[in-house]
């Protein structure tokens, strides 16, 4: 399993994994948004599930699809995605 880190911000997506399964732990002190999607979400885009401050979500995807998040308010931190 593949550990690393992603710093998300309130203002854009970015891509936390491309991969069928993993965790993903906010370590951020704010809510993140997450979501699937075919291609990254334009910044206007703003619908996605919630993870809270301290939580841990794990996800499976046959076939693996890519996985985007952001801040749901401006701040900072990191994510810490372990995939596999």
């Amino acid at each position: 399993m593949a550990t690393t880190t992603v710093t998300p911000t309130a203002t854009a997506w970015v891509l936390v994994s491309a991969v069928g399964s993993g965790t993903l732990e906010n370590q951020t002190g704010q809510i993140v948004l997450y979501r699937t999607d075919a291609s990254l979400p334009d910044p206007s885009v703003t619908v996605g599930h919630t993870l809270g401050r301290e939580q841990r979500e794990a996800w499976s995807f046959d076939p693996p699809q890519n996985l985007y998040a952001r801040l749901a308010l401006p701040g900072g931190g990191v994510l810490v995605v372990t995939e596999g």
